[in-house]
Order: C-alpha cells, then sequence, then structure tokens
C-alpha cells in the first residue's frame, strides 16, 4: 500500500509539472525514410516538453506514404490538452545505396495554445504593474509554412535498426494574445499583450527506432529555437526540447 501511494504521489508530481502553457513546443513527427512506391508508415507516440521544467505532455500521429518511385506525402496532428497542432507537406526521396535515404520536404502547419493561468502576485504590496490577485490567460493561434531535410539510415541488422535526422526551418506567423483580468473577473486593459510578430523557426530532430520490420519501437529528441521570440513575444514563451517515445508501423 505504501509503495501504491509513492507511485501515486509520483505520478501526481509529474502531472503537475505538465499543466504549463507555452506557444509552441517542438513536434514528434516521424521521419519516415520512404525508400519505395506504395510503402505507408503510421506512427502513433507520446511527448514531453520543456523550456525549464517539463510543461506540456502530447499525443502525437503521423502518417507518411510513398506515392510514386520519388514522391511521398505526409500528414501529422498532435493534442496536449492546452495545446494542438496538424501539418500537411509533400517531397520527394532518394534511397542512396541498400539502406541511406535523403528526403526533402515543403508544408505548412497550423497550431494554437490556449491556457487560463493562476493567481498572480505583485512583487510587493504597491507594484503598479501587476494587480495582486489577479489571473492571466494566454490564447491564439499559429500558421508555420516549412521546409525539411531528412537524411538517415533504415534497416540496418536484423533488427531493422533506424537512426535519422530532420531539420525543420520555418516561418512562425503568430497571433496570440496575453491578457490579465482582476480578481471580479474583468479585463485590465493595460494588461493585455498581441504577439505577432513573425519570427524564424528552427527545429533540428534526432531519432532511433528498433524492432521488426512491420512494428517498431522509436525514440525522438527534437529542439525548437525561435530566436526574437523573447523580444517580440512579452509573456509568451517557447518550450525549446520535446522528447517522445512510441510505435511506428509499416503496412
Amino acid at each position: 500500500m505504501k509503495r501504491n501511494l509513492l507511485i501515486a504521489i509520483g505520478m501526481g508530481a509529474m502531472l503537475a509539472l505538465a499543466t504549463g502553457c507555452s506557444v509552441y513546443h517542438p513536434q514528434a513527427v516521424d521521419i519516415p525514410l520512404i525508400n519505395h512506391r506504395g510503402e505507408t508508415r503510421v506512427d502513433v507516440s507520446g511527448s514531453l516538453s520543456t523550456a525549464y521544467l517539463p510543461d506540456a505532455v502530447g499525443i502525437n500521429m503521423t502518417a507518411s506514404h510513398g506515392v510514386s518511385d520519388w514522391i511521398a506525402v505526409q500528414g501529422h496532428a498532435n493534442y496536449g490538452g492546452d495545446n494542438a497542432y496538424g501539418q500537411i507537406a509533400s517531397g520527394v526521396y532518394r534511397p542512396i545505396g541498400r539502406n541511406f535515404v535523403l528526403e526533402g520536404y515543403a508544408g505548412i502547419g497550423f497550431g494554437g495554445a490556449w491556457h487560463d493561468g493562476g493567481t498572480l502576485r505583485g512583487e510587493s504590496p504597491d507594484d503598479s504593474t501587476t494587480t495582486r490577485g489577479s489571473t492571466y490567460a494566454v490564447r491564439g493561434r499559429y500558421t508555420l509554412p516549412f521546409v525539411q531535410v531528412n537524411l538517415g539510415w533504415r534497416d540496418l541488422t536484423s533488427a531493422h535498426i533506424g537512426i535519422a535526422f530532420g531539420m525543420k526551418v520555418g516561418r512562425f506567423l503568430p497571433q496570440i494574445r496575453y491578457s490579465e483580468y482582476d480578481p471580479a473577473g474583468y479585463p485590465i486593459a493595460d494588461r493585455e499583450e498581441l504577439y505577432a510578430t513573425p519570427d524564424m523557426l528552427f527545429e533540428p530532430q534526432l531519432q532511433f527506432n528498433i524492432g521488426t520490420h512491420r512494428v517498431k519501437y522509436n525514440l525522438r529528441a527534437g529542439l525548437a529555437i525561435l530566436p526574437n521570440l523573447f523580444e517580440n513575444a512579452g509573456h509568451a514563451y517557447n518550450d525549446i526540447l520535446t522528447i517522445s517515445t512510441g510505435l511506428t508501423f509499416n503496412l
């Protein structure tokens, strides 16, 4: 019983850490390394994102398909309770040798974040910048046109090991509003910010998988770099790191 209580406390602590909100986090998108016409991959994973502490969990799904001997398409979606994102892309692929694949995609993504925060406290009783006892909310959406290059090895050894690297470069186009409300729930007029300044996004990702030809276990780590977000966004921030794990199915 004591052991079960400790497990429950640990799970509760993890959930508490994962209740924050950022305007963007690195996406756990499958790097498919398609190498022939008709190949279809479906990837399902769970993810955890962090800036300073883990603050966003997500469920992710990616589907990729080789349309022809050199063209592939891909769709991806994820949901995290107070954030959501989806993207579609098409591109070209080229197998090189027996195991190496090079891919290039162009696509567009759409996402959003919505979070009603906790109680704010002024730095002192006469703090004029924050009303003591007020609350805040971050809500909005963004569009992300992007290009991505993937490269890596697939089906190495009898364990079908795969190692892949992807680099996404996009234009982050936000419409995200930060608002504060007084203790009675009314908006505070001079405590509202609109984050609408475009920014470049650089998102590298590393992927490892192992298993059988049909089913593979995967592990991913990705970074998201928005160089001017802290300068342009005021109270908004982005998660820097996402780690995900799940299963990939070759159909």
